[in-house]
C-alpha cells in the first residue's frame, strides 16, 4: 500500500508533466513585459531626439493615449495601459525617496489629483 503523499507526489509529477505554464512563468513574463516597455519607451525618446516634430507632439501629449500615438508615428508600438502600468510600477519598485521625488517631477494638479483618488478608492 502506498502512502498518501507518496500518490499525492506522483499525481502532482503527473500534473507538472502536462502544465504548460506554470506560475513562476508569471513573474518572468512580468519582467519580460516591462524590460519590453522599457525598451520602447527608450526607442520612443532616442526617435524624438532626432525629429522635432515628434518632440513637439510629445511635450504636447498629456494623456497615456497621447503618448501612445506619437509613439506610433515613431513605428513604435505601445499600449496605453503599458505606460501606465510601468509608471506606477516604477513608483512602487523606488526607495520611498526617489519615488516621492519621481511623483513630484510630474507636477500634478493637486486638486485634481486629489480628487482622483478620492473617487478610486
Amino acid at each position: 500500500m502506498t502512502s498518501r503523499a507518496s500518490r499525492s507526489g506522483r499525481w502532482m509529477e503527473r500534473l507538472n508533466g502536462e502544465i504548460e505554464w506554470h506560475p513562476s512563468q508569471a513573474v518572468t513574463t512580468m519582467t519580460d513585459q516591462a524590460h519590453s516597455v522599457a525598451s520602447k519607451l527608450e526607442q520612443l525618446l532616442k526617435a524624438v531626439a532626432n525629429n522635432p516634430s515628434l518632440e513637439r507632439q510629445l511635450k504636447m501629449a498629456t494623456t497615456a493615449s497621447a503618448i501612445c500615438e506619437v509613439a506610433s508615428s515613431a513605428g513604435i508600438e505601445l499600449r496605453p495601459a503599458d505606460v501606465v502600468k510601468h509608471y506606477a510600477n516604477r513608483l512602487l519598485s523606488a526607495s520611498d525617496e526617489v519615488s516621492v521625488q519621481n511623483f513630484d517631477l510630474c507636477s500634478w494638479d493637486a486638486g485634481e489629483l486629489l480628487w482622483a483618488m478620492k473617487q478610486w478608492t
